[in-house]
């Protein structure tokens, strides 16, 4: 959900900034806690006390998006999902003008869940905070990711992690590496898009070959893709099979999406080879 930037955005910056600003140690305190706080209800998928650490016109500034409170709750981790996170806070400046204060800090975070396992991430963030009723509450956040070489280590996990589940004959625990709207595009056929389609595509590797196997040969960084190399080895014993064992290379080039998870795979193979391995005629010119 996405409304317009907070009206009074420009006046309290303009406030937080001013040289003359009163900054009271016991203030600044305050608001460092109030920005803590409104992390740890989020972590704790506590929706209520979220509400309630956050201005009813609260507006969040990330990934190119203007998204209100309600959007922000709706993109809250659900507890299902085996969700942990321990943040910590590096404060750079904390400026207090009367009933509004400005804030700029370093966020670094470490997280779990079932689909990606361990990881961590850093962000150079600022907020607008008001004072309401003689609490501070969050009005206005502004997220920066900073990417740097961790955010590459954590990626190689979430490879390996891929790899396995083409292994596992389970093709929606391929899908769930995905986007809820995310697409995968093998060689020149059509992309399969959104996890029912995907869980389809990889359905149909698992079936040709029940016992496949996949190994992730390397994983590449180039500007804002990765290249996933991988080697895919199986017997083509599915039905209408030819009982020939396959062994193939390719990659895949991803696009991830702001949560985190593949929002673009386009996959790459020699398709006459693969088609020469299982015995397949090849097409009349």
């Amino acid at each position: 959900m996405v409304q317009q930037v907070w009206p009074g955005l420009a006046l309290a910056l303009a406030a937080a900034l001013n040289p003359g600003s009163a900054q009271a140690s016991d203030d600044a305190a305050d608001v460092q806690q109030a920005i803590k706080d409104n992390y740890a209800a989020y972590s704790g998928f506590d929706e209520q006390k979220y509400r309630a650490t956050t201005t009813d016109d609260f507006v969040l500034l990330e990934h190119g998006e203007l998204i209100d409170r309600e959007g922000d709750v709706a993109n809250m981790p659900k507890p299902d999902s085996g969700f942990r996170r321990k943040d910590h806070f590096s404060f750079n400046s904390v400026k207090v003008e009367d009933d509004f204060a400005y804030a700029v800090y370093t966020l670094r975070s470490e997280f779990y869940d079932d689909v990606r396992g361990a990881r961590s991430r850093e962000w150079i963030e600022s907020a607008i905070l008001r004072r309401v009723d003689d609490r501070w509450k969050m009005a206005l956040l502004h997220s920066t990711r900073v990417s740097h070489p961790a955010g590459a280590r954590d990626m190689k996990q979430f490879a390996i992690r891929y790899a396995a589940a083409w292994c596992s004959q389970d093709p929606a625990s391929v899908a769930a590496f995905f986007a809820e709207n995310g697409s995968l595009k093998i060689n020149d056929g059509a992309p399969s898009v959104g996890r029912a389609a995907i869980t389809e595509a990889a359905q149909s590797f698992m079936t040709s070959f029940p016992d496949m196997a996949v190994e992730m040969n390397e994983l590449e960084y180039a500007g804002q893709q990765y290249r996933f190399r991988w080697t895919l080895t199986g017997t083509n014993t599915g039905p209408d099979g030819s009982g020939r064992n396959v062994r193939i290379s390719g990659y895949e080039e991803w696009t991830l999406g702001p949560d985190g998870l593949i929002a673009i795979s386009l996959g790459h193979f020699d398709s006459a080879d693969y088609d020469r391995q299982i015995g397949k005629a090849p097409a009349t010119p």
